[in-house]
């Protein structure tokens, strides 16, 4: 989705006033299509010039537009930045990591190996439906994602995650102290449901089945119809456990508002992805299962018998998200991400 893909500037326009003063960065937003007009003259001045393209962008045209803009920074004496608002962690366009210095991900690949093969689709994710449950991309808008090159790999760095968007940060501050002591009515809630048409139905399908192998066993609540968002939160704030199976990338919105929500986050097994905030600490701040989901009730019934391991993951899992969202902490992010990316000095 494109406004999730332009919720990676949230944080900028957020903290844009301690930004200035603590690091000495002002950031200006334009559209792309002032790219053909802009001149060395005009980026006189800037540090760094970034370019963010949508996902649907044709590979031709994102080429263009990344050759054209970035030959007007480098003349101007700026530095080259692709900001990737992408929900997974691969790149679409060599040629645009090849345009730019620094290609600036929400998240990375934990082995840069990975990145050193192609896959069937968009993504690994895609990748992997088509592996194992046998789904075609090759009529797909991204059929084949590149292997990349060393040099290609080298300008990926880590910036930040959907955690920062609008939505999650205005959730943190709108859950009071006496909706996080509701009663626990639900052990594990899930709302995974989506139609065989959609490629992701394969690995949603398999929490729905494993969440309906638990009935009986312990307190489910995995339906298929949609509610109110007030709804939904009141369902993760009277749940001790939520599952969240992977959609169009392995992070969404609900890791961070099971967490927020004082529900423990249960989730395939995340040790492949680098991230910021990083709410994905095995055992610490959520609990990883088979991506098959086939431990997925020893997982949950070891934590649910255990007061003291349930709570302190609760806490834990909480106060290490709500650390992450303040300026503070993503003003040190911030300036990690341009220091690689050479804007600041290191």
């Amino acid at each position: 989705m494109k406004v999730t893909s332009e919720q990676q500037f949230a944080p900028l326009r957020r903290f844009r006033q301690t930004i200035a003063v603590e690091l000495g960065l002002i950031f200006e937003f334009g559209s792309t299509d002032r790219i053909a007009s802009i001149s060395k003259e005009q980026l006189s001045g800037y540090a760094a010039v970034g370019l963010k393209l949508a996902f649907d962008t044709p590979a031709d045209r994102a080429a263009a537009l990344a050759q054209s803009l970035f030959a007007a920074a480098r003349a101007a004496g700026a530095k080259c930045l692709v900001f990737d608002g992408d929900d997974d962690q691969c790149v679409i366009w060599p040629q645009v990591i090849d345009a730019c210095d620094t290609y600036i991900k929400k998240h990375q690949f934990s082995d840069v190996k990975a990145y050193k093969r192609s896959y069937h689709g968009k993504t690994n994710l895609t990748d992997y439906a088509h592996q194992t449950f046998g789904v075609d991309f090759s009529a797909n808008i991204i059929s084949e994602t590149a292997a990349l090159n060393d040099d290609q790999i080298a300008k990926i760095i880590l910036g930040w995650n959907i955690g920062l968007d609008d939505k999650i940060y205005d959730l943190s501050r709108d859950i009071s102290a006496d909706s996080l002591s509701k009663p626990k009515t639900i052990d594990i809630s899930c709302r995974a449901s989506v139609t065989p048409d959609n490629w992701i139905y394969g690995m949603r399908n398999g929490a729905v089945e494993a969440m309906r192998a638990l009935e009986g066993k312990m307190r489910v609540h995995a339906p298929n119809n949609r509610v109110p968002q007030q709804d939904y939160y009141s369902e993760m704030l009277s749940s001790w456990l939520t599952l969240s199976p992977f959609g169009y990338g392995e992070l969404c919105w609900r890791d961070f508002e099971a967490i927020l929500c004082g529900s423990i986050l249960v989730k395939p097994d995340m040790s492949h992805v680098v991230t910021y905030p990083d709410i994905f600490i095995p055992g610490e701040t959520y609990l990883p299962v088979a991506w098959d989901y086939s431990n997925l009730e020893e997982v949950c019934t070891g934590v649910l018998q255990s007061t003291e391991q349930r709570d302190q993951i609760r806490h834990t899992a909480r106060e290490t998200l709500l650390k992450g969202l303040t300026s503070q902490s993503f003003i040190a992010r911030l300036e990690n991400t341009m220091k690689a990316a050479a804007v600041l000095d290191a």
